[in-house]
């Protein structure tokens, strides 16, 4: 992932709660990778590892449960 896409992400103005559960599987990935290998640079992007940090959870969440039922969502 380029550096404009993800600042696109980071810039978002709905913020990672709403952008991130609608992504597909595929885009998730790609955007946690974007946001790893800006992390591991000596000047991440501002609110990476937020983002970061929240996509991880969403990551686990559909991992755990596809179909939404670990958070009481059938």
């Amino acid at each position: 992932m380029n550096s404009s896409k993800l600042s696109r992400y980071l810039n978002d103005p709905r913020g990672p709660e709403e952008v991130l559960p609608t992504l597909t599987s595929g885009e998730l990935a790609d955007l946690l990778d974007g946001l790893y290998q800006n992390l591991d640079t000596p000047e991440p992007e501002f609110g990476a590892e937020a983002w970061y940090e929240m996509a991880v959870e969403e990551s686990c969440r559909r991992s755990v449960s596809p179909d939404g039922a670990a958070h009481g969502v059938a």
